[in-house]
């Protein structure tokens, strides 16, 4: 499973042209490819999910898929993959911030941080900072909940 992969499904699916097709692939993921595809020229082809070999495209579908696939909530795994690839998944596509220079530059460093996990209700989650071209800032919280399943939390700064 490679890009070449994934651009030929999305290319059957969804009719994304071939040549003007755009895709960002998220970070490394076990088994998955967390993507962002687009047409520039056709504002209304924009799809953002997950590929393993099929294409899934729902949400809280993705999160389970990536989350399961990176063991979290079993073992320890990198802040920064994580709030790369739900970041991406979460905006539709969100841009996660995810260094000190993306903080500076478009964020507010006098609130944000770079990925990190905190204890949130005696749990450790992963918590980071997203945003999209249409929404601004938020935080976002990375749960697993103790039936298995995730969740993610927004929130605003500010507490809204």
């Amino acid at each position: 499973m490679n890009e070449a992969d994934l651009r030929s499904a999305l290319h059957r699916k969804l009719r994304l042209d071939k040549d003007r097709m755009r895709v960002e692939v998220g970070p490394a993921v076990p088994g998955l490819l967390v993507f962002h595809a687009y047409d520039p020229k056709d504002s209304r082809s924009n799809a953002t999910g997950v590929y393993d070999g099929d294409l899934h495209f729902d949400f809280d579908e993705n999160v389970s898929l990536v989350l399961k696939a990176l063991g979290y909530g079993e073992r320890e795994v990198d802040p920064k993959v994580v709030a790369g690839a739900i970041g991406k998944l979460e905006g539709n596509p969100g841009t996660p911030f995810l260094t000190d220079f993306a903080i500076e530059q478009s964020g507010n460093p006098a609130v944000m941080t770079l990925p990190q996990v905190v204890s949130v209700d005696g749990q450790q989650v992963v918590e980071y900072w997203n945003m999209t071209s249409r929404r601004p800032f938020w935080r976002s919280r990375v749960l697993r909940k103790s039936d298995g399943t995730f969740e993610v939390r927004q929130e605003l700064p500010g507490g809204r």
